[in-house]
């Protein structure tokens, strides 16, 4: 699998943490656990010790003689396999002489480009995040950094500045319960987001956009349209008219299950 690089964040199911390797890091990493906050050694070539899933890993290691840092995101399993992107139309595309690590890196894409466009999570995952109590409302909807708070599931703990533990808990699927924060008090929290049930149209659509990324394209990737003998042949490309991607299966399901931004002014 490839190198961890810093600054990044790299999602990793339960089965995969093992595999991981880390830039220019020859020896054990510092990792800490948003769950519990909790810190261990991270040897090469073993999995940390978790005590929960999802899990969001902190990992931070000496490259270079500076310490740099990176993030895992710990789920149970991925939205689909390695060798299911290779085996994809493989009459058309091919792909089986594939790396792993260049088929990784377009799952990588490819997920965080339709979590992206429909604004969701389809699998639960756990972030960090920030919420406070302005007034003396019982429910506030948390900031959570990178993610809009939606398909809210739990509070796996909630700390105030000082590191003492504070009472927090859901309020439906964008807010969470703040009565146990005194008010114009706030609190960091470790959330547990995403949609419970995974669509199986996600597999399909992680495989197909992932294969798409890996096949060579026969002209520019920018081409909107083609002239031929027959007429002008449009076509469907990502950013382009709306379209999140170049996929009409998986701007399908952007459209079923995403949700839009609206900006009322």
């Amino acid at each position: 699998m490839p190198a961890l690089a810093p600054n990044t964040r790299t999602r990793a199911s339960l089965s995969e943490l093992g595999t991981l390797s880390f830039e220019g890091a020859p020896g054990p990493v510092s990792v800490t656990l948003l769950s519990d906050g909790s810190a261990q050694e991270w040897a090469p070539g073993a999995a940390p010790a978790l005590k929960a899933c999802p899990e969001l890993l902190s990992v931070e290691w000496g490259l270079s003689g500076v310490t740099v840092g990176a993030e895992v995101d710990v789920v149970a399993s991925r939205y689909c396999t390695l060798d299911e992107i290779r085996a994809y139309r493989a009459s058309e595309y091919d792909l089986s002489g594939r790396s792993d690590d260049e088929v990784w890196a377009a799952r990588q894409h490819a997920e965080e480009v339709i979590e992206r466009a429909a604004s969701r999570l389809f699998q639960p995952v756990m972030r960090g995040g920030f919420v406070d109590r302005p007034n003396c409302s019982t429910a506030s909807q948390p900031i959570v950094s990178g993610a809009i708070p939606r398909d809210i599931a739990g509070v796996a703990r909630a700390w105030d500045a000082s590191g003492s533990p504070v009472s927090v808990g859901v309020s439906g699927q964008v807010a969470l319960d703040v009565s146990g924060i005194r008010p114009h008090g706030a609190a960091n929290v470790a959330l547990v987001m995403g949609m419970a049930q995974t669509p199986v149209e996600m597999h399909d659509a992680v495989v197909a956009l992932a294969a798409w990324y890996l096949v060579p394209k026969a002209g520019p990737d920018n081409a909107t349209s083609e002239s031929t003998d027959s007429g002008v042949l449009r076509f469907v490309i990502g950013g382009v008219d709306g379209a999140p991607t170049s996929l009409p299966e998986v701007n399908a399901l952007v459209q079923r299950y995403g949700f839009r931004d609206l900006l009322v002014g």
